[in-house]
């Protein structure tokens, strides 16, 4: 008997393997499905300027990547504590200006060079509510905590959402006219909205995206939203806040995703470098035992094995991390 209604995922034909330079952008979501292609060791630059949630904040970020946006002081405030940039997650602050200002660039820099040459491009969109300064209407990506009343809210109408992931794809296409794009709608529900608001705003994400891909047949869609809505219909796949998602539901997810740009074959040694890495993160406990050294000599032979029968996978973090143990 089926006890769920399954959601069906076309496959890709265009592949992701050990040798496709993988991009993520957007929310939360973005951030929690590239966590299992990063443990996996694929190569991926996630969210150069933090998470990022709405549609107008992701096309500036985007613009700015491709334009070589330069940041200097005068593009960050002072909130008593750190040097904060509303561009910018705060993750990227710092209580040293210059510092702030280096991490920045050298983010958007590397963003550049990475977009050039990666071969997808998975962007993740949370809301279509942005908050604005008041007194110049900038669209921020992040208040950092500041008092509400500096700010206003307005929630994107349909064609701002169109021109928005319009602006999106053009710009990444002035750079890297083959690279694969593909949308997703975060299914965390961003509740603040209230349940209406929530169900507005998303849905005004699934049409801006219907648009985009009726004019560039090549983009691609894939649904998250549809698979945790329709298909993992149970508070056991959250979290204990009964908004974000749980590990099984993110398992699940990924599981669906890998079969859709997974091949059978990269499967297998995704298998085997998350095997391997079980070793890199076990815990050591004894640093200067025999048994330390032979365990780490005997992974730094697994890691050369691996990296020259899976072209593209690079282990050298971990093959220093080892031979680290075995020098101290």
């Amino acid at each position: 008997m089926q006890l769920f209604t399954e959601v069906i995922v076309d496959k890709s034909v265009k592949k992701i393997d050990y040798k496709t330079p993988l991009m993520f952008i957007g929310s939360c979501f973005a951030q929690n499905i590239s966590n299992f292609f990063v443990n996996a060791k694929f190569n991926c630059n996630v969210n150069p300027a933090g998470i990022i949630y709405n549609p107008l904040s992701i096309s500036n970020l985007i613009e700015n990547i491709v334009e070589n946006k330069i940041y200097n002081q005068n593009d960050f405030f002072f909130d008593g504590e750190n040097y904060n940039c509303y561009d910018f997650h705060g993750s990227f602050s710092n209580k040293n200006v210059e510092n702030a200002v280096e991490n920045v660039n050298k983010s958007l820099k590397y963003a550049g060079e990475f977009l050039k040459t990666a071969e997808f491009c998975f962007i993740t969109l949370g809301t279509s509510f942005v908050y604005y300064l008041k007194e110049n209407c900038r669209a921020v990506s992040n208040c950092h905590k500041q008092k509400p009343d500096l700010f206003f809210r307005k929630r994107l109408e349909i064609y701002e959402v169109c021109d928005c992931l319009k602006k999106i794809v053009e710009n990444i296409k002035k750079i890297n006219k083959n690279i694969q794009i593909v949308f997703t709608v975060s299914p965390i529900r961003h509740w603040k909205d209230g349940a209406h608001g929530n169900r507005i705003s998303k849905a005004l994400l699934h049409l801006g995206v219907e648009n985009i891909m009726e004019q560039y047949p090549d983009i691609q869609y894939f649904p998250s939203y549809e698979i945790v809505e329709d298909q993992l219909r149970d508070y056991r796949f959250y979290a204990e806040d009964m908004i974000h998602l749980g590990p099984l539901a993110e398992k699940i997810i990924w599981e669906k995703l890998s079969d859709t740009f997974i091949s059978e074959d990269t499967k297998l040694q995704i298998k085997r470098v998350e095997k391997f890495m079980l070793s890199v993160n076990h815990k050591i406990i004894y640093l200067k035992s025999p048994k330390t050294k032979e365990f780490a000599k005997k992974n730094i032979e697994i890691a050369a094995t691996l990296e020259r029968e899976i072209s593209g996978l690079d282990l050298s973090e971990e093959k220093k991390y080892f031979s680290y143990l075995i020098e101290n």
